[in-house]
């Protein structure tokens, strides 16, 4: 009887302990909560350091995080094809959604218009002549 008990404790307690530490709390680091009239964010994926973006959510324009020559942290401009102009804006009215799966799952969109951009590579004029760069294109 008491050796039935033990087992029966035993099994509850090999089962119930999975479960609590699924429901433990991890802090997220990659990630904080944007003020809401906040003109900047940052957003990096989950994927890579290297989809580091921060967004002028005014206005649209996006900026990709990367190293220069001297290995310095820089941000430089990300080409959005079709981008509207935006004249004395007021409030955020532009988003980044990134899925954690692929790059190519790395969204801009416009929310009041609702018109969407998708991340892709591909040819853009540089001093030296072409180089493939991310580039935001419309959403067909």
């Amino acid at each position: 009887m008491r050796m039935r008990l033990l087992r029966t404790i035993t099994l509850c307690f090999a089962l119930l302990v999975p479960v609590l530490a699924q429901g433990e709390l991890s802090n997220v680091h990659q990630s904080t909560t944007t003020p809401s009239e906040a003109r900047y964010e940052i957003i990096q994926s989950q994927l890579a350091a290297r989809w580091t973006f921060r967004l002028d959510r005014y206005n649209g324009e996006v900026m990709q995080l990367l190293l220069n020559k001297e290995k310095e942290n820089v941000w430089e401009k990300v080409m959005v094809v079709d981008l509207p102009r935006i004249k004395a804006p007021i409030r955020p009215r532009f988003q980044i959604f990134t899925s954690g799966l692929a790059a190519r799952h790395t969204f801009l969109l416009d929310t009041v218009t609702g018109k969407t951009w998708t991340l892709i590579f591909d040819s853009v004029p540089t001093r030296e002549g072409e180089a493939e760069a991310p580039v935001f294109k419309p959403f067909m």
